[in-house]
């Protein structure tokens, strides 16, 4: 097809992203000084609108989950997509910008499989899937194994917090991380490991048998924590990290239209919105009533429990004893003797690091495996995701968020590469609560500063965290583009009035 006319050059703003159509294909056009490059209008990832994108020096960064891409050339450098833009021709002719609607093909082929080396990694979830994605569009031309126990894994967890529990995603529906052009080139073992030998470079198996690896990623995950008390393995009882967890919850709540949930972390509060999008009825139980507090600071804290008190979330303030009933749960005693009729019981309790199979690395008292800088546990072997405890300028670390695992993944799997780049990424988490998105950059276990701009109740604000005039973190909503700025702009140290200006600079 011919190149067609999409706008005159002069008309272009100068490093603003601007959405076009032509004919029936939407097209991204970003104008740098005469030149124009053209790709594709949505992320990759989730379908974010990119013309609402940040574009920071070089970079194209997505306002939704903070993909990262070149502008150059499209190709992604930070998750969450794993995939690079598509490309469309362009031409400046008598100051119109034509564009071809044919799509560029991918400038580098995927690498492609020998017999040898072997790269292995352990776990496809975000930080594994990332490693998986990189190692082959880096051109590693070994043999690639993954290893991991679900056997329709990778796919995207976030969902079964989100979409699946709220009616807004069938469980068949949830999106897989990988498409075929690197799952082709990837041979997959599903197995339980017993060991890691890091002395012998292999992986024992449960079912029997071992892999022998040149290198290793490690990639586990963590496991839902299940509060050792009586009666915790009843009947009607759950955790929640995987898609058959999730169905064998839902099945039982669409039955009773009704749960209680132990526990108003991230993942018990994502349920209780969802399910009440359902009309079920939703009672959460907590040692501290206020969800997020600790993250948020108290006054955005109290926003989230107003919220979802104004939905019809029940909130009980205890500490739980004992679950209830002979063969399946009836209820949950609270230590002051209360006790809470339920019939189904989520444990949203936080997670562990999955990591029992360890023997002889070192094991932190978290359970976690420390890193070095490079995401290095051992000789040959490699950590990311939640059982990563990396270090810092704040200190050690582990941080239990999607992008992080993703982020981790991706560079281990570059450093598996022998490329020796330093994990220094600013750490950023959404969540969604009752439809609307807030989101955290940065990374703040105490703060002396606090300053709030915008409106809670108007949900568009952005809160500023601050530790000795640094700024350690925001948190806000509504302001999707400037957060993508500041997951950019953080990767420097900047000041709490420093991200002030930034904000007035583009605020809305």
């Amino acid at each position: 097809m011919n190149y067609q006319s999409v706008v005159a050059l002069i008309d272009l703003p100068q490093r603003q992203p601007t959405k076009k159509k032509l004919g029936e294909t939407e097209v991204l056009l970003i104008r740098d000084g005469e030149s124009v490059h053209a790709y594709q209008a949505k992320c990759p990832h989730a379908g974010a609108p990119l013309e609402q994108g940040a574009i920071c020096g070089d970079k194209l960064v997505c306002p939704w989950h903070k993909a990262v891409f070149q502008i150059a050339d499209g190709k992604m450098c930070e998750p969450l997509a794993l995939a690079d833009l598509r490309q469309y021709p362009v031409r400046i002719e008598n100051g119109n910008v034509m564009v071809n609607p044919k799509a560029m093909s991918p400038a580098a082929p995927i690498g492609r499989g020998a017999d040898s080396p072997v790269y292995a990694v352990l776990g496809s979830g975000a930080a594994g899937s990332a490693a998986l994605w990189t190692l082959r569009h880096d051109g590693f031309k070994g043999r690639v194994v993954l290893v991991e126990r679900e056997e329709d894994a990778p796919y995207d967890r976030t969902t079964l917090t989100k979409f699946v529990p709220a009616g807004k995603m069938k469980i068949d529906d949830v999106p897989q991380l990988l498409g075929g052009d690197v799952l082709e080139h990837i041979e997959r073992l599903q197995a339980n490991v017993t060991r890691v030998d890091s002395k012998q470079q292999r992986l024992i198996f449960e079912e029997g048998g071992e892999l022998k690896f040149d290198k290793l990623l490690i990639a586990s995950g963590g496991t839902p924590t299940r509060p050792d008390l009586p009666g915790s393995n009843l009947a009607g009882v759950h955790v929640l990290r995987n898609k058959r967890q999730t169905e064998a919850l839902l099945t039982e709540v669409d039955k009773s239209q009704q749960i209680v949930i132990v526990g108003n972390s991230f993942i018990g509060m994502e349920m209780a919105s969802a399910l009440r999008n359902r009309n079920v009825e939703v009672t959460v139980i907590a040692r501290h009533p206020v969800p997020f507090a600790k993250q948020f600071g108290e006054e955005i804290g109290q926003y989230f429990y107003d919220l979802h008190k104004s939905n019809g979330v029940k909130f009980v303030e205890g500490e739980t004893a004992s679950l209830e009933g002979e063969h399946h749960v009836t209820g949950l005693r609270l230590k002051d003797g209360k006790v809470i009729a339920a019939d189904v019981v989520l444990f949203a309790t936080g997670i562990k690091p999955a990591t029992p199979f360890i023997h002889d690395l070192p094991l932190l008292d978290d359970g976690s495996l420390q890193a070095d800088e490079q995401l290095r546990v051992a000789e040959n072997i490699w950590v990311a995701g939640d059982i990563a405890t990396y270090p810092s300028a704040q200190g050690p670390l582990r941080i239990e968020h999607y992008r992080v695992a993703h982020q981790q993944g991706r560079i281990a799997a570059k450093n598996m590469l022998d490329q020796n780049i330093v994990y220094d990424r600013v750490p950023f988490f959404w969540t969604a609560q009752f439809g609307t998105r807030y989101e955290y950059v940065g990374h703040a276990k105490e703060w002396d500063e606090y300053k709030l701009v915008g409106s809670l109740e108007d949900k568009k604000f952005i809160a500023f965290y601050g530790q000795q005039g640094q700024l350690a973190a925001i948190s806000s909503c509504g302001m999707y583009t400037l957060t993508a700025k500041f997951v950019r702009k953080m990767q420097e140290p900047m000041t709490v009035e420093e991200g002030l200006a930034l904000f007035e600079e583009n605020k809305p």
